[in-house]
């Protein structure tokens, strides 16, 4: 069957707004989800790698900070999933869901392996407040945690090059066979390790702790710099190998765009160095906290432009395979307004419940209710 047969017929309902508004808010909501996913995925990555420390006390306490970090962090993050998901469909939907469809059981099996994977979690936390082992919770969720984005990039290569789908209708297996998968995907886990480390670092010296926490905060942040470090500077290969992985026509038609694509493109490389420059300086996290806190900002320019670039990627990939299109607009101001005003406010007091959660957080030993 024709890739031409199986692509579905542009929606004659026109999209509620201009598309360069939807292109704006999938690319601002999008963002806010990868964030969560690079928090869950890193987190439950790094976790895992400090529940096999040889100091059981050392790697206990970093594995529990993790834990705690992704009960919230997986309900969050797929809770700002939604948005960006609903732009998709606005904008490219017969392509998104024509994937999903060819990979069904895949996509479906997803959502028991986030499921899974949330309860593993929470298996994990309550192991480690009574003072047991976590290594196999975390290892699991881990693993499965490693499939749902797996799942996520083989979809999304799918879904641009409608080409494959007759391929892999016939055999499914090649669904795994884009030469970008592998490089994609590590790129992906690689982001979420480096922000993970951190994150730990960050935390663990944005307050003077207690003269006989200070050891403790101080290899924690250490040991956070230094999963940063090996994971960005594991990154800047798996870039490059990224980037000679895309099709020629596809990298061809990045550098055709000028400065609209070469410019997130190459400052957001030059930030990946920026952030190998700060994190390969820090030797005592305490006495150089502006280059732990540089570090975050880097990493998040990075993050940017890179969504930017992979953004305008899934448009060049979608007109070199001839499935670009222009759908009807009309205007809907009104719903559009009431969504504005939900999404900002929920963020808002998402942020808002974040702060005072880490801010009132009992001290050491206080009862809690």
């Amino acid at each position: 069957m024709p890739a031409e047969t199986l692509l579905p017929a542009l929606d004659p309902m026109p999209i509620p707004g201009p598309p360069w508004l939807f292109h704006v808010l999938w690319l601002v909501t999008f963002a806010i989800h990868v964030v969560g996913v690079n928090v869950v995925l890193g987190s439950s990555l790094v976790g895992t790698v400090a529940s096999f420390d040889r100091d059981r006390a050392f790697g206990r306490g970093v594995a529990k900070f993790f834990a705690e970090i992704n009960t919230w962090a997986i309900s969050l993050t797929i809770t700002f999933g939604i948005a960006p998901l609903l732009f998709l469909q606005v904008l490219h939907g017969r392509l998104f869901y024509s994937a999903t469809v060819i990979v069904a059981p895949a996509w479906l099996g997803l959502l028991l392996l986030l499921m899974a994977a949330y309860y593993l979690t929470y298996l994990g936390k309550y192991r480690l407040r009574a003072g047991k082992g976590a290594a196999l919770p975390f290892a699991l969720s881990a693993l499965l945690f490693l499939c749902v984005a797996a799942i996520q990039v083989a979809v999304h290569l799918l879904s641009v090059q409608p080409g494959r789908w007759e391929g892999v209708l016939a055999q499914p297996w090649t669904l795994l066979a884009d030469r970008a998968f592998v490089p994609r995907f590590l790129h992906f886990v690689l982001a979420g390790v480096t922000l993970a480390g951190i994150l730990l670092a960050w935390i663990a010296v944005r307050r003077p702790p207690a003269e006989e926490e200070r050891a403790n905060a101080s290899a924690r942040a250490m040991f956070g710099v230094k999963i940063a470090l090996l994971a960005t500077v594991l990154q800047l290969v798996v870039g490059l190998w990224l980037t000679i992985s895309v099709p020629r026509e596809v990298l061809l038609g990045l550098m055709r765009g000028g400065g609209a694509t070469m410019a997130p493109f190459t400052i957001g490389i030059f930030a990946g160095f920026g952030l190998l420059v700060f994190l390969a300086r820090i030797r005592d996290p305490f006495a150089d906290r502006a280059s732990v806190r540089r570090s975050i900002e880097l990493f998040g320019l990075a993050m940017i432009l890179m969504l930017v670039t992979r953004h305008q990627l899934r448009d060049i990939y979608i007109s070199a395979a001839g499935a670009g299109s222009t759908p009807a607009t009309t205007g809907q101001w009104g719903v559009f307004a009431i969504f504005l005003v939900s999404f900002v406010l929920c963020l808002a007091l998402s942020i808002v419940a974040l702060v005072k959660s880490a801010r009132d957080r009992p001290p050491h030993g206080e009862a809690t209710a």
